[in-house]
């Protein structure tokens, strides 16, 4: 059978049952692969899980033609806001049932192409299911899974860190006090814009260093065994507690989501790298992998529970004002927004970035698993951390839960290209259906100087059309 005729009429057909055909030039399907690829410090290579494969996606321009062209454009891009899974009769790869994802890219060239418009979207397949609905999630329920994690993780730190002697015990202090330089260093820069929280972080950063020099004195000043054993547990209780409180704080500022996840990864790979085996004993070695399990934990821990909350937030106040004045037909959002404060003038999260903040924090995460079961593998470790281990896995993915629940209510992003000169503010006004996105806009956009007066015909500008 010859190549034509394997092709078939290219279609979409929305949740509500609209169809649309279109016409295409390139196709093309990508698939990604669920593979793990996990490097070891003390050997050559690398080994590979291999657990078949994940997302089928298919990057589409679709092209409408005829004096209405515009108009079947028009429709079909409000198609494409529709929730619920659709249809996508490929011209190459069959009818798949699938979701619009990534950002949409609408074009209209009115010197070179008349009568044509171009939409450019990628559709991925989805496996079907039966609806279910989404369980509520509050502010309250995110925190107390965070604080179940705090006591699991800090009994365990308690319960595994010791000493025997004067200079075991000045290297666990010193792990300590340079662990808690890193954490200042990379979390200082994130909360500096917050006068209130900088005091607060500030405050428990002393106490955590009077618990560590606390420390120092156990093992000469304590004779008695069980009294020295009750001491440390004690104050390996007071430090985990503080150290994990204090890596919260940052993630509860009404900052960018994306700067939070930055200066939280940067502290992770700085505290792998702080991690070395000390050739002096087992007891230091044992000592390090704890503290430093410690606050990989918490970085994790922080910054799924702080991503979480700032969405639903950031959620919450967009559906409390009109973003755009484009209709959408989604739900309401599945989280309480009653315990959270809400910024009003918080910059926006479309759809596709908090799918991205997801596989970040999954990033962080797998990061953790991964020094965890290396370490134990190359330094015979016995870990026993099945409490907090399990907690911590509750607390992300009840995080990336309630994101992926309200993904389907932000905005999505969208690039068109200009057929005409415009001004910023009435493009703005236009697009948004106020001025109070214009810095929004403009960051977005990268504006420069000149585009500030009069943004050029061409020019491909992004902005967010809200689903409520």
């Amino acid at each position: 059978m010859a190549w034509q005729e394997k092709t078939l009429e290219a279609r979409y057909t929305s949740p509500s049952g609209k169809q649309f055909p279109f016409h295409y030039e390139k196709v093309s399907r990508e698939t990604n692969l669920k593979t793990g690829i996990f490097e070891f410090p003390d050997r050559d290579g690398a080994h590979v899980q291999h657990q078949g494969a994940g997302a089928k996606s298919f990057p589409l321009v679709c092209i409408f033609t005829g004096p209405d062209c515009m108009d079947q454009a028009d429709a079909f891009e409000e198609s494409l806001y529709e929730r619920d899974i659709a249809e996508l009769r490929h011209p190459v790869y069959g009818t798949v049932r699938v979701i619009p994802t990534g950002y949409i890219k609408r074009e209209d060239d009115l010197v070179n192409a008349l009568n044509e418009s171009r939409v450019t979207v990628t559709f991925t397949e989805t496996i079907p299911e039966e609806s279910t609905p989404m369980e509520a999630v509050s502010a309250d329920a995110i925190e107390a899974a965070y604080n179940d994690l705090l006591e699991s993780s800090a009994l365990y730190f308690a319960e595994n860190i010791y000493v025997d002697t004067v200079a075991e015990e000045l290297v666990l202090q010193s792990i300590l006090v340079t662990q808690a330089q890193l954490i200042n260093d990379n979390m200082i820069p994130i909360i500096n814009s917050d006068t209130f929280a900088l005091a607060e972080y500030r405050t428990i950063a002393e106490e955590l260093r009077n618990e560590t020099r606390g420390l120092r004195s156990i093992i000469s000043n304590t004779k008695s065994a069980v009294r020295k054993a009750e001491n440390f547990i004690v104050r390996g209780l007071n430090v985990a507690r503080l150290t994990l409180n204090l890596m919260r704080l940052p993630s509860r500022i009404l900052i960018g989501v994306m700067e939070k996840i930055k200066g939280y990864s940067m502290l992770a790979t700085n505290i792998v790298n702080q991690f070395r085996n000390d050739p002096f004993g087992t007891r230091n070695i044992a000592n390090s992998f704890h503290s430093t399990i410690l606050v990989l934990s918490g970085c994790v821990a922080s910054i799924a529970s702080g991503a979480a909350l700032s969405i639903a937030g950031t959620s919450a106040s967009s559906n409390n004002a009109e973003v755009n004045r484009t209709p959408a037909i989604s739900p309401a959002s599945p989280f309480d927004s009653s315990f959270i404060n809400i910024d009003p003038e918080a910059d926006i999260i479309s759809r596709e970035e908090s799918i991205q903040i997801v596989y970040n924090i999954l990033a962080l995460l797998e990061t953790t698993k991964t020094f965890q079961d290396s370490r134990i593998e190359n330094n015979v470790i016995v870990d026993a951390n099945s409490n907090s281990y399990i907690s911590l896995y509750k607390l992300v993915y009840s995080c990336v839960q309630l994101i992926m629940n309200i993904s389907l209510s932000l905005p999505m992003r969208r690039t068109i290209t200009l057929d005409q000169d415009r001004q910023v503010i009435e493009l703005v006004c236009e697009l948004y259906g106020s001025v109070d996105f214009i810095d929004k806009f403009i960051s977005d956009n990268d504006l420069n100087a000149d585009e500030l007066e009069v943004i050029p015909m061409g020019r491909e500008v992004t902005y967010h059309v809200q689903v409520t």
